[in-house]
């Protein structure tokens, strides 16, 4: 299990996913109609990101979010 929240591994792999799609902060921004700056302050942090804008930048990046569930490992070893 990680140490992050699931908000940070969300943030964390939309950052990743807009890396390696080599699209610029700025223009995510503009196709979503936000500012470069609130769509920065989500991706550090600063400001929640949700799961609909997470869907959005993921989708320019030529990603679907997918959410699911699983047992803990340790209930499924009980």
């Amino acid at each position: 299990m990680t140490d992050q929240t699931a908000e940070e591994q969300l943030r964390t792999h939309t950052r990743a996913a807009l890396e390696t799609a080599g699209i610029s902060q700025a223009e995510i921004a503009r196709q979503l109609g936000l500012s470069t700056k609130h769509l920065n302050m989500m991706l550090t942090g600063k400001s929640p990101l949700s799961l609909t804008w997470a869907e959005g930048i993921l989708g320019l990046c030529g990603h679907t979010l997918v959410i699911g569930t699983r047992p803990d490992e340790t209930e499924a070893q009980r």
